[in-house]
């Protein structure tokens, strides 16, 4: 991704075009890069995403959680 390699093309996308790789090969041999966000939506999208992932995992965790306490608390001998 951060080479320029034969096809001479400087510039790459990412992450379904939201994130912009732009490579330059200087005089000594070395390559510039420079990075940017091109397009924020794929990346809002992504935290919204998993924000809703986490939050429903968090939420099955305690259900099941309590579940056992309630399953535990009603054996005989407690």
């Amino acid at each position: 991704m951060f080479s320029t390699g034969s096809d001479d093309v400087g510039e790459r996308k990412a992450f379904f075009g939201s994130l912009v790789f732009e490579t330059v090969d200087k005089a000594n041999g070395a390559t510039s890069i420079t990075t940017g966000v091109d397009n924020p939506v794929p990346i809002i999208a992504l935290f919204l995403v998993l924000t809703i992932i986490l939050t429903m995992a968090q939420i099955i965790y305690r259900g099941l959680k309590q579940r056992r306490d309630q399953l535990l608390n009603e054996m005989p001998g407690n």
